[in-house]
């Protein structure tokens, strides 16, 4: 079996794996649900009354729906990217190369939180939470290699890109919000409304301001987004219950929405350094060990550089 053949094989199997990560933790964990409950009480429903006791007593916590919208946004563009980037016209591009192993890992770090997040004992409750934390520098390691915010390129890699943003977005905001869960696990917290509420709405504060920042770093607004969902989750949810913290996030999510009404047309924050070019030149000879060991002197030629 040539070079080739291996690379074509490799990207399937990362296809495969993706699209199988993303149908078991989609699937895995959710309780069966009566046929006559109403909407509401099936939203909660998607997950374990474990899970549901700790995201209860966590205020920062988005609403049910938040987790919805978000990943199903994500999977549904991640499979359609894994589908794109195995295709045999795809398999001299550059960032889809690079981005491979990291994509495989992100997906196998998805499915193992799917097994953990279907396991009601304590000790998986909190594998959950750290196997999210650990997805997070993956998820920005994606983004590099696949040099978002950094190389102009062509449709469809230009939309198929954008759940990549999500991912590293949605991660920063999981690691932020789940990490209340992750000490009252451990028993290193115990809620009091009246002593934590001005914390949390501090770390939403200072979340909103890490958040622009790396977005501004990553020249990549769609990096904001999940923010503005999180927070509108957030005061959703405390609405009624904490109005201090459900004001406060539904006016961070406000303001980070105001500056994704600035950004995202022009889906950067700035100049783009490198554009793909179409050239006559040899395909990069810097190639991973299942590529070709001689290049293909008529395939599409990209410039890129790594954050």
């Amino acid at each position: 079996m040539n070079m080739k053949n291996t690379s074509l094989l490799w990207r399937i199997g990362t296809a495969v794996l993706v699209v199988g990560s993303i149908i078991y933790t989609a699937t895995a964990g959710r309780p069966a649900t009566a046929s006559n409950k109403k909407k509401e009480e099936e939203e909660e429903d998607t997950v374990l009354p474990e899970y549901r006791r700790v995201f209860d007593e966590n205020p920062i916590i988005p609403a049910g729906w938040t987790f919805g919208v978000v990943w199903s946004t994500i999977y549904a563009g991640t499979a359609a990217y894994a589908i794109y980037q195995a295709l045999p016209s795809q398999q001299q591009n550059p960032r889809f190369r690079k981005a491979a192993p990291w994509l495989a890992g992100s997906y196998v770090l998805n499915a193992l939180f799917g097994r953990l997040f279907s396991d009601p004992r304590m000790e998986s409750m909190i594998g959950s939470d750290l196997v999210t934390k650990a997805s997070l520098p993956l998820a920005f390691a994606l983004h590099d290699q696949l040099e978002i915010g950094e190389t102009k390129v062509g449709s469809p890699e230009k939309y198929l890109r954008i759940p990549f943003s999500l991912y590293a977005g949605w991660l920063t905001a999981a690691s932020v919000v789940g990490t209340p869960n992750l000490l009252l696990n451990l028993k290193l917290w115990k809620p009091e409304p009246r002593r934590d509420t001005p914390l949390f709405i501090g770390v939403l504060g200072a979340t909103t301001g890490v958040a622009y920042a790396v977005a501004r770093r990553l020249n990549d607004p769609y990096y904001l987004l999940p923010f503005v969902a999180g927070f509108a989750g957030i005061a959703t949810k405390q609405y009624g219950k904490n109005n201090a913290i459900a004001l406060s996030a539904a006016a961070f999510s406000v303001a980070t929405a105001g500056i994704l009404v600035q950004a995202l047309p022009r889906g950067t924050f700035g100049p783009l350094p490198h554009e793909v070019e179409d050239t006559d030149a040899d395909v990069e000879t810097e190639d991973a060990w299942w590529e070709e060991d001689s290049p293909n002197n008529e395939a599409e030629s990209y410039s890129y550089t790594s954050l």
